[in-house]
């Protein structure tokens, strides 16, 4: 893996800590996240993780290469010009 997408990992997963930094620590968002993994995709590729709030780090456990497929319907016109 590129070392410029471990980069952009990085400073994507800074940019959450900065967001979580704002949740009250009685939300419940603290509870789904600890029974449920999270994603972030960055360049073809997903990262899953979990966040350790003792420790106050991420935990990526699984990276994955996302398919290069094209997603349905991407190449089908919004409009088609009349013949």
């Amino acid at each position: 893996m590129a070392t410029a997408v471990l980069d952009r990992v990085r400073a994507r997963l800074r940019e959450i800590s900065h967001t979580l930094g704002a949740v009250s620590s009685s939300d419940s968002f603290w509870t789904s996240i600890a029974e449920n993994p999270l994603y972030v995709d960055v360049d073809g590729w997903r990262f899953k993780y979990s966040i350790d709030r003792t420790r106050k780090e991420f935990v990526v456990f699984e990276v994955v290469r996302v398919s290069s497929l094209p997603p349905v319907n991407e190449n089908v016109p919004l409009y088609k010009k009349p013949a």
